[in-house]
């Protein structure tokens, strides 16, 4: 890789520095390989993944968010769609913003969609899908009783949401 054609090393060879240090959670120098990657290629959607990732692991979501933001405009896919999704969604989830619930529901649809087999995406759907139902359902007053009582013991039998709504 030192000896490209180019002259030195690619935008390449630094995400795969970059992503190393983030492995050994050296954030700083991981940053600094980051920067390198980005001057030789500012319009490559790894290298706004990886820094999306480098920000979400140091605690940075709203540096995080930006990231994957930018990495699921560009036309061309990053390598790592899946985790990009699946950590934008949560980012969005977290906000508890209703409007950002659709853009999180958005995310992890893609990100099921590249692996429906990942019980974690499965799981912050439901609850990006409960939460407004349960609002609105609450707010609306539903009347169905039927329905109350199936939602009532959905609750009770998975453990989680306010069974005395």
């Amino acid at each position: 890789e030192l000896l490209c054609p180019q002259g030195g090393p690619s935008c390449e060879y630094y995400l795969v520095l970059a992503q190393t240090h983030i492995l050994k959670k050296d954030f700083a120098k991981a940053e600094e390989y980051l920067q390198q990657a980005a001057q030789m290629d500012y319009l490559n959607p790894n290298v706004w993944g990886l820094k999306g990732h480098l920000y979400f692991l140091s605690g940075n979501h709203s540096e995080a968010k930006a990231c994957y933001e930018r990495t699921i405009s560009f036309v061309v896919d990053a390598s790592e769609m899946h985790f990009i999704f699946l950590r934008l969604g949560l980012i969005y989830l977290e906000e508890k913003e209703l409007e950002e619930l659709t853009e999180a529901e958005d995310a992890l649809s893609e990100a099921n969609a590249l692996n429906n087999y990942n019980a974690e995406v499965w799981a912050y759907l439901a609850l990006v899908c409960l939460k407004p139902g349960l609002q609105y359902m609450i707010k609306l007053k539903l009347k169905d009783e039927a329905l109350l009582a199936e939602i009532h013991t959905l609750q009770e039998t998975v453990g989680f949401g306010n069974p005395s709504f």
